[in-house]
């Protein structure tokens, strides 16, 4: 990353014209199907959709014009069924650029929240997270701050997309910028960047290599992060929206990135995460070959000032905690069927120690005679384990297993 200088800022428009556009389709209902439209933003906001059939919001629809749609499937579509959202996202820009505006946030439909999140490491080398939470001051504010300051780093830089990290996959780290992917919720430079996605599924990772082609760099701030609804094909999880078009394509998800960017771009099955294995599990993944554009910062003192004004004012205060465990004492009692004679009388005996003491059984063994007492008597074990002995055909052990 490369530094200009720290003069002023660039000469920008003091008040840029920022448009909100939520990409959806075919996600039917109001803002609990379509989590994202629960905040409250300070732009200019719309719905950029292909099929808004059944929506119910205050947000304005921009429905994709069928002389646009005709358009994109002869000189930009790669997929017979999967060209909607790169078409989605392709008219945002259209419709930004003639409405006059000067930077477009696109966002997808399904986001949960908008969280800082960093990290300190001590000069002892001990690193220390913080993060915004619910009970954060001003929470609400929160998003709006991030796309200003998103936008005030793509007016001192070379930067044309500029994004947020997945709460999903990243974890809090020290970085402040760097150049990566950003997906789901990330700003455009509408004056630098190309009029339109392309692929099928992985059009946002194709519009940052359609970047490099530019020499356009992408850009993620680091500290900024976002979560959405689940993604997957299991029970209780989300397959609606372009997600089950996801499930249905399979392996083929990612052949055309692959015609595409053969030389940076590979895909299969994987059982693994955001670097958690899934079992027996296995998903779509990709995989891009890494580079860096190239990030010039025009003045870095006056961007990192100003983020750390927004650490300042989203500081969450947390009292110190101490957490304790109690362990209860355990003791595992076994039937032998070979030295009891008559079961129900041995397991009323065992009734009368469990009421006597407060104990309680847990953890049943699937043979049905092996069980697991927990009590809080402390000073009484062996007085509990000599009673449970002289039960004949019962054999007693304390500890755990």
């Amino acid at each position: 990353m490369k530094r200009l200088s720290n003069t002023q800022p660039r000469c920008c428009p003091l008040n840029p014209k920022i448009l909100i556009a939520e990409i959806s389709g075919k996600r039917p209902g109001d803002k609990f199907k379509r989590p994202t439209e629960k905040f409250s933003f300070d732009f200019d906001k719309v719905i950029i959709s292909n099929n808004s059939e059944g929506y119910e919001t205050d947000w304005p629809i921009i429905t994709v014009p069928e002389d646009y749609r005709a358009w994109y499937k002869e000189h930009c579509k790669m997929s017979d069924s999967a060209y909607y959202a790169p078409m989605n996202r392709s008219y945002a820009i259209k419709y930004a650029r003639e409405h006059g505006y000067d930077y477009l946030v696109q966002l997808d439909d399904n986001i949960l929240t908008f969280d800082i999140k960093y990290m300190v490491r001590q000069e002892d080398g001990v690193a220390i997270n913080y993060s915004t939470v619910a009970k954060t001051p001003h929470k609400e504010k929160l998003p709006n701050d991030m796309f200003r300051y998103m936008v005030e780093v793509l007016q001192n830089t070379n930067v044309g997309m500029i994004g947020m990290a997945p709460d999903s996959a990243s974890v809090p780290q020290d970085d402040w910028l760097k150049e990566r992917y950003v997906y789901s919720a990330f700003i455009l430079d509408l004056k630098r960047v190309p009029p339109y996605f392309q692929g099928d599924f992985e059009d946002d990772i194709e519009y940052r290599l359609k970047l490099k082609q530019i020499n356009v760099p992408s850009l993620e701030v680091v500290p900024f992060h976002y979560s959405k609804t689940a993604q997957g094909d299991g029970k209780g999880e989300d397959v609606t929206g372009n997600r089950q078009a996801y499930i249905k394509a399979g392996l083929k998800r990612g052949e055309n990135m692959s015609k595409l960017y053969g030389d940076v771009y590979e895909r299969g099955w994987s059982n693994r995460g955001s670097g958690i294995k899934r079992g027996n599990k296995v998903k779509f993944r990709h995989k891009v070959k890494s580079f860096k554009v190239g990030v010039m910062i025009k003045n870095t003192d006056y961007l990192k000032s100003k983020m750390l004004q927004l650490f300042a004012k989203y500081v969450t205060s947390k009292q110190d905690q101490l957490k304790t465990t109690i362990t209860k004492p355990k003791f595992y009692i076994g039937l032998d069927d070979s030295k009891c004679k008559d079961k129900f009388s041995v397991l009323g005996k065992i009734a009368l120690v469990m009421i006597k003491y407060g104990l309680t059984i847990s953890n049943s063994k699937d043979t049905g005679l092996t069980y697991t007492l927990i009590g809080d008597e402390q000073e009484a074990l062996s007085q509990i384990i000599d009673e449970l002995s002289q039960v004949q055909g019962l054999e007693v052990e304390e500890g755990a297993r």
